[in-house]
This record gives C-alpha cells, structure tokens and sequence, in this order.
C-alpha cells in the first residue's frame, strides 16, 4: 500500500503532477508554459484539453505512469516501507537521520583491504 496522505500533503508532489498533466497538452498544442499569460489563455487550453478525447487519454496515461514510479524504490513490490506508512506528513530530514547518524550513510561500498604477503615469524629464544 501507497501512503497517499502523506504524498497528496506534500507541495513537491502536487507540482511534479501539475507538469505531468500540463506538458502533454501544452506539446500536443504547441505551446510553452510562456503563452499562458492570460486567463483567458488558460481556458482556452483547458477547452480545447476536454474537447479532445486522444488529448484527455494521452494524460490519464501519463498521470497513471507518474503513480507507477511514486512507487518506494527501497522496498519490494508496489507498496510503502512501513516506516513510509507511519508518516503523518513528509519527512523533513534524509533517512540517515532516521537511523541515528549525523551524517549521511556513504553508499559507496568500502574498499577491500589489501592483504599484505604473510611474513615468517623468527623464533629468535
């Protein structure tokens, strides 16, 4: 399960999706962002968006895609972690603060130590 309380309060959401509606009907119009400067613009677009059902498909299909990758990259399957699915609001702070450490995890794996050839030992007694 999708902890979807926590991803519809969070602004950083909402804008990625703003942009993943917008963007294909602002290229199948042949605009850019910069020719809505008017309302009267924006509705114009938003008409001709729901008089054209390939349009209204074509961002359905791109609004289910963004929900396929909304997915937690860190856990199996579709679902949350279950820390994910405590949340009551976004985190604030990156994981590795979760976990006690002050700084971030380093992802790079260590390198192997190298093996030093094994000396004989000299029984000198």
């Amino acid at each position: 399960m999708i902890n979807w309380k926590v991803r519809l309060h969070n602004p950083a959401w909402w804008l990625g999706m703003v942009g993943i509606v917008m963007s294909p009907i602002l290229a199948y119009l042949g605009l850019a962002y910069s020719d809505l400067t008017t309302w009267s613009s924006l509705a114009d677009v938003f008409v001709k968006f729901i008089s054209n059902p390939y349009l209204i498909g074509t961002v359905v299909v791109a609004v289910l895609g963004a929900i396929g990758v909304t997915v937690d990259p860190t856990t199996k399957g579709l679902s949350d972690s279950a820390r994910a699915m405590t949340y009551v609001q976004p985190s604030e702070r990156p994981a590795s603060y979760m976990t006690g450490n002050a700084e971030p995890i380093n992802t790079k794996p260590a390198e192997e130590p190298k093996e030093e050839p094994a000396k004989e030992e000299v029984n000198n007694a």
